[in-house]
């Protein structure tokens, strides 16, 4: 059925209408049922229609508004619909795109069969869609484009060796990716790599994810996809594999870099290196201090990354700190110090809340997220096979590890993203007696003696560390088991360090106020010796200052400001006698209130001297001078005054 010929066609048939030329009285009717929003303009003495929404200032732009701004650059650039700069009436960008038009031409003989538009170059969102030639760009560049060369002229020259080994490579050495399809479609990990793995004889060194394969040696000459078979063991089932070429990895890809770290992570293994949380240490090396209950453990801190012009692997030496001490001897240390009373639990809370521990067992460590006092090693949980067992038969059975004491509570320690990502869900429990402490308490960062032993293993001087890092070295390259694995992959790790050029600059002359110089010692570099006697160029007299501290502390703290008074007139400066504000107790509390009535005074300075660096006092201290009623403050410790 066909609409009749004095009506205009409605639906479909506007389509078969297109192109026939509008009568005037289709004009007129089309102008007078215009819609809201449209203008009617006259075009040749006729009048027509801008469409519907479009206003004469542009789409979505109402009329009597003010033109809103138009990007001159950037991203949206060019985007829609043709605007001008911002000001310009509609006959200049009309006389602007007319200019630009006539500018165009158009050629043939393009590879696709269309024709090309030659002007000038777009600025657009799509000027650079289609390149491929982006290696550049993820470079970072370390000198301007004018600058051939970083090397200066001032001091002496000197070798360097740094932390870093070179990996070397074959000549055109290159990572082929490969895309693994299997059919039927099998969504388990685990069976599509024991699937692959069962033609690993007749494949070169490969490395897969499950979907992805990586390998250094082209499968197919003709890159053409290789289809292989495999037997699925549960139901006997025939499983195609076809294996088909993706292209190379180019070394800004994520994939480049992370298959040098798994492969060097491999070797770390093989090493028989222990990982703890991101890193590697050696248990074999440990070093005991007995006296202090710690073990140090020695290990490498590495990462692979492209440098310039080549790949360098990177190597830290990092001590891991152990503590002989378990959680369950905390415990038991708190209870001697508060006798069992009502705030026992809070004590205990109070210092293992947060704590990172370690369980020797398999070397994993944990945070104490909660402390339940209601379950207890004696108390059953649900294993996999929905058999009931305690705490206590499971550590036996399964580490041969014994709990001597039943009674204790258990920690508990909420399992984390990546234990979430392997099916671990719910809280971890774990036995107080069976963790480790690990790091320092503050306690023992206090003891003088424990980390200046500590120094003596963990602060290595240039020589000693260079002899670390090549039997770290000469390990990988010694291992036999390594090298294969290289050899399969066509790499291998320098044996000596990266050596490059240095200099020694000159040392720098210190000017004070008039005649005053000093400089120092070219071996260390250490001018603190020189403002023994010394005029600084300026200085701040400091005739009214307060010192508020703990009775207990007062004589440590007059004796260290009758030296400072001594040593002031010899850098120039003037200090008076401070008023001393003594506080019957060390609570942060009391600190707080003497604060209120020393600000009152409005000292130069104020001086606080806080019993220890927990951080209560610092941060109570710090919180009323920088940010209630802000002053100068100081604040030091009453265990560096009573030093000798």
């Amino acid at each position: 059925m066909s609409a009749p010929p004095d009506q205009p066609p409605t639906g479909r048939a506007r389509g078969r209408a297109r192109g026939r030329a509008r009568t005037s009285e289709e004009a007129a009717a089309i102008v007078a049922a215009r819609r809201p929003g449209e203008v009617a303009s006259t075009v040749g003495g006729q009048v027509t229609s801008l469409g519907r929404g479009i206003s004469p200032v542009g789409r979505g732009v109402s009329p009597g508004k003010e033109m809103p701004s138009v990007p001159s650059s950037g991203r949206a650039y060019n985007r829609g619909s043709v605007t001008g700069k911002p000001g310009s009436s509609t006959s200049d960008q009309s006389s602007s795109l007319s200019s630009s038009l006539s500018a165009i031409k158009i050629t043939s003989g393009s590879s696709s069969g269309h024709g090309t538009v030659v002007g000038e170059a777009s600025v657009g969102r799509g000027a650079v869609r289609g390149r491929r030639d982006r290696a550049t760009e993820f470079y970072v560049r370390t000198r301007p484009d004018t600058l051939q060369s970083k090397k200066g002229t001032l001091g002496d020259e000197m070798a360097c060796a740094s932390n870093y080994f070179a990996l070397v490579a074959k000549p055109n050495w290159r990572l082929l990716q490969y895309r693994v399809d299997m059919s039927p479609d099998i969504d388990h990990t685990g069976v599509r790599k024991a699937l692959l793995y069962h033609h690993k004889a007749t494949l070169p060194k490969f490395m897969f994810d499950g979907t992805v394969l990586f390998t250094t040696t082209r499968l197919n000459p003709n890159d053409a996809p290789i289809v292989l078979t495999s037997t699925r063991e549960h139901d006997k089932a025939t499983v195609t594999i076809t294996i088909k070429l993706v292209g190379e990895v180019q070394p800004t890809d994520y994939h480049y870099m992370q298959f040098f770290n798994i492969v060097l992570r491999s070797a770390m293994e093989k090493m028989q290196l222990e990982l703890i949380r991101r890193n590697y240490y050696d248990p074999k090396a440990s070093i005991t201090l007995g006296q202090y209950k710690l073990e140090l453990w020695p290990g490498y801190v590495t990462s692979i990354r492209q440098h310039e012009s080549q790949i360098l692997l990177c190597c830290e030496i990092s001590h891991k700190i152990l503590r002989t001490d378990t959680v369950l001897d905390q415990i038991e240390e708190v209870h001697k110090r508060t006798g069992g009373a009502g705030s026992f639990h809070a004590s205990v809370e109070k210092a293992l809340l947060g704590a990172i521990v370690i369980t020797r067992y398999n070397n994993k460590t944990y945070r104490i997220d909660e402390i339940d006092w209601n379950k207890h090693p004696t108390d059953e949980f649900e294993g996999r096979n929905n058999e009931k067992m305690s705490y206590q038969k499971y550590y036996t059975e399964r580490y041969n590890r014994s709990i001597r004491d039943p009674k204790q509570p258990l920690i508990v320690s909420m399992p984390k993203v990546r234990d979430e990502r392997g099916g671990v869900s719910g809280p971890i429990y774990l036995i107080p007696e069976l963790c480790n402490m690990t790091g320092l308490s503050e306690e023992q960062r206090a003891n003088f003696q424990l980390m200046k032993a500590l120094g003596d293993y963990t602060r290595q001087d240039p020589k000693k560390r260079c002899e670390t890092l090549k039997k770290f070295s000469e390990r990988i390259n010694t291992n036999q088991e390594i090298q294969t694995e290289l050899t399969a992959w066509n790499l291998q790790f320098s044996r000596d360090l990266e050596q490059f050029r240095a200099r020694i600059l000159p040392p720098e002359v210190i000017l004070g106020s008039g005649s005053s110089k000093a400089t120092y010692q070219l071996e260390n570099a250490d001018w603190g010796t020189c403002f023994r006697k010394w005029n600084s160029f300026s200085v701040q007299s400091c005739t009214k200052w307060a010192v508020v501290c703990a009775s207990r502390d007062e004589a440590a703290t007059k004796e260290f400001i009758t030296s400072l008074t001594k040593v002031a007139p010899s850098l120039g400066m003037t200090m008076n006698k401070p008023k001393m504000f003594p506080l019957p107790d060390n609570r942060p509390a009391s600190y707080i209130q003497a604060l209120d009535r020393v600000i009152e005074c409005n000292p130069s300075i104020v001086m606080v001297v806080v019993p220890n660096n927990k951080g209560d006092h610092y941060a109570a201290v710090k919180k009323k001078c920088c940010l209630e009623k802000p002053v100068p403050s100081q604040v030091v410790t009453a265990t560096v005054l009573s030093k000798p």
